[in-house]
């Protein structure tokens, strides 16, 4: 299966300068854990539920506090053609549960997510995927 028969098009983004306090209602209105965060016409980062919680809330920032300033610096995305166990093996390595989707053209056209490609393809491949994701699960000293 393609991930272009996967993907999430209708993408909610956010960005770099405006407050978390957006992005996060972006989230909540979307029911969505994770947006690609831009700089005009380019994609430079992904903010999600767990940067707020661990960079924001854990740190005692304000709501203010600019986006790019604590989200997830980087592009990690697959090509829309690319087949979906190629992408889970891209999350597998780079130990991520979302990708970017980009087109031909380079530009982001939508994210698939750990879950979208479970439901796709079952529990059994993304099981085996989370796991390698997820290693290692001991929280940081």
């Amino acid at each position: 299966m393609k991930i272009s028969e996967i993907v999430t098009r209708n993408l909610e983004t956010t960005h770099a300068n405006d407050p978390v306090e957006k992005a996060a209602r972006i989230m909540k209105d979307f029911n969505v854990g994770a947006v690609p965060v831009f700089e005009g016409d380019n994609a430079i980062g992904i903010l999600t539920d767990r940067d707020i919680a661990i960079r924001v809330v854990a740190e005692g920032k304000d709501i203010n506090t600019r986006v790019k300033e604590i989200m997830t610096s980087g592009i990690i995305a697959c090509p829309e053609h690319a087949d979906a166990i190629e992408a889970l093996q891209m999350m597998e390595q780079k130990k991520v549960r979302r990708l970017l989707v980009k087109n031909d053209r380079n530009a982001i056209v939508g994210v698939v997510s750990l879950g979208d490609i479970a439901v796709k393809l079952g529990k059994d491949a993304a099981g085996e995927a989370l796991r390698e994701i997820s290693k290692p699960a001991e929280p940081e000293r």
